[in-house]
């Protein structure tokens, strides 16, 4: 779909639109939230920004070396770059990046367990391994980040090897929880770019209509593609008369289950008027 030659250009556009709008803007969440909004957008790009700092240097590609007492040359992928004193603007921002990346998480984090413990809906559903367990693993990556600052500025080096050791450990046990909770979302969220783009695109083909009601409610191409995936995760909702629950529309679907429920009622269990069989 996305490389047909003649919509390869508009696709292009619509993808850079979405990463740029839901990806890097996080609008979508802003609708719902300011708050939440902020929680995430903080989270994201502090995350962002760290790594995009951490793996340069630990692979190599970014290094500097001391040319003179106060100056040091950066040099990406061997390439020399502009020399700068220590004691410069451009220095301090360089060398304290992720100490500022480490705030915003840490705001982010604070802002997200703050509505754990506040937020009713949140709470109705929220589990501790799944939603408060990443959010703990950034808070420990930043505070022992921030000790290490702390230890060479203000304390000598003292314990510096030990906070550099621990760091380096919840570093790679938050690599390993990747999988486990909340922090999946780095690698589901770009999906959202090709479910965006099959929703736009399939707007513009044929429409499947209920067979109750008659209603446009999804393209053809979206309802076989659904009960494809249906039919492989084995899932059969084929009904008495040979159609699929997937062939109506979500009303009529509720009108269905509705008009199913009432017929219960007629049914002599007494399970079915608010009793439990057998006096249990």
């Amino acid at each position: 779909m996305f490389f047909q030659r003649k919509k390869f250009a508009r696709n292009t556009l619509d993808a850079t639109k979405t990463v740029g709008i839901n990806m890097l803007a996080q609008k979508f969440i802003f609708k719902r939230a300011r708050s939440r909004w902020l929680m995430h957008f903080l989270i994201m790009w502090g995350c962002i920004l760290s790594a995009a700092i951490t793996f340069p240097l630990v692979w190599g590609w970014i290094h500097f070396k001391l040319e003179s007492e106060t100056g040091y040359r950066a040099y990406v992928f061997g390439f020399p770059m502009q020399s700068m004193d220590v004691h410069s603007v451009m220095a301090f921002f360089t060398f304290k990046a992720l100490n500022f990346t480490a705030i915003m998480v840490l705001i982010g984090c604070a802002i997200a367990i703050h509505r754990r413990l506040k937020d009713r809906g949140a709470i109705a559903v929220q589990q501790f391994l799944l939603d408060f367990v990443p959010h703990l693993l950034l808070i420990a990556i930043c505070v022992s980040g921030l000790m290490l600052t702390a230890s060479s500025a203000f304390f000598g080096g003292y314990m510096y090897s030990f906070i550099a050791l621990t760091h380096q450990a919840i570093v790679i046990m938050t690599l390993f929880f990747l999988p486990f909770g909340k922090l999946f979302h780095i690698v589901q969220r770009p999906a959202s770019i090709g479910v965006e783009l099959y929703q736009q695109r399939a707007k513009e083909m044929e429409q499947a209509k209920c067979r109750r009601c008659g209603v446009e409610f999804a393209s053809v191409m979206w309802l076989g593609d659904l009960k494809s995936v249906v039919e492989k995760v084995g899932f059969d909702y084929t009904m008495e008369n040979g159609e699929t629950l997937q062939d109506y529309c979500p009303r009529c679907k509720r009108v269905m289950r509705g008009l199913a429920y009432s017929v219960l009622m007629d049914r002599p269990d007494k399970v079915f008027h608010g009793t439990r069989a057998d006096g249990e």
